[in-house]
């Protein structure tokens, strides 16, 4: 398994990233009254939370399966990957710093901007690592 993710940090780096979005899809999908009790949302935001965790938790399924089936040829899953935590660390700081993080009851933290900067951080890592394995294709049957 080590191989396949050319090396022991792209493989810890891919578990992290594993487990920050199992974290998070959990969280909207398991935990949504406390999720947005947290941040203060209120419950008209059930919908929303839980949409935002179905897309954070196909997207961690999606890291499982290609643990084990590998991930040569997955430049595209992990592009994406870094391309929504780009937008989600954008997002994140303008809306944190923005009139909607003084609208009573809401409860912004740096957490909306900081986490997909991590997860931004950790995608550019597997990219410039793992670039020839990504952009490799695999063998046809």
């Amino acid at each position: 398994m080590v191989e396949s993710f050319g090396g022991s940090l792209n493989l810890i780096i891919w578990l992290l990233l594993i487990a920050g979005g199992g974290y998070y899809s959990y969280r909207c999908l398991f935990q949504t009254k406390s999720f947005n009790d947290q941040y203060g949302f209120g419950d008209g935001s059930v919908f929303m939370t839980r949409l935002t965790g179905t897309c954070v938790g196909a997207s961690t399924l999606v890291s499982v399966v290609l643990l084990f089936a590998g991930p040569a040829g997955a430049w595209a899953f992990v592009a994406y990957g870094w391309m929504q935590s780009l937008l989600g660390a954008y997002f994140g700081y303008t809306t944190v710093n923005s009139e909607w993080a003084e609208i009573e009851g809401i409860k912004a933290t740096a957490e909306g901007y900081i986490a997909p900067i991590g997860f931004l951080i950790l995608n550019s890592v597997l990219l410039y690592n793992m670039s020839d394995i990504l952009y490799a294709t695999t063998a046809a049957s």
